[in-house]
């Protein structure tokens, strides 16, 4: 079922590669296969937590005591990363002008 998902994401990340200006395309292209590596490791270790919870019983000698699990702290570092990449890739996109708005106030500034 995951590697549905991530196929359909990839397909979803290509778009946006099409629209990526052709100077610039080679390194979208770069940062999907990295997000598509990111996106199986977000899978196993989310399930790694789901399986073993967020925290695990950490044993060394004679300590012992609670901690975040690895997997969860993983995962938290690797979402992040994977966040900034999407931004990277969205980032690379043309700029549209956004069309003012149409109102009676706009009307009103661009007359005064």
């Amino acid at each position: 079922m995951a590697d549905k998902k991530i196929c359909k994401d990839m397909k979803q990340l290509n778009k946006l590669v099409d629209l990526v200006p052709q100077d610039r395309k080679s390194i979208a292209e770069n940062l999907v296969k990295e997000l598509s590596f990111m996106a199986k490791t977000l899978d196993e270790l989310k399930a790694t937590v789901e399986k073993n919870g967020a925290v695990d019983l950490f044993k060394q000698g004679v300590q012992e005591f609670y901690r975040e699990s690895p997997a969860l702290k993983a995962y938290n570092t690797t979402i992040q990363r994977y966040s900034l990449l999407y931004k990277q890739l969205t980032d690379l996109l043309p700029k549209h002008e956004a069309e003012p708005k149409k109102n009676e106030f706009y009307k009103f500034m661009q007359e005064g």
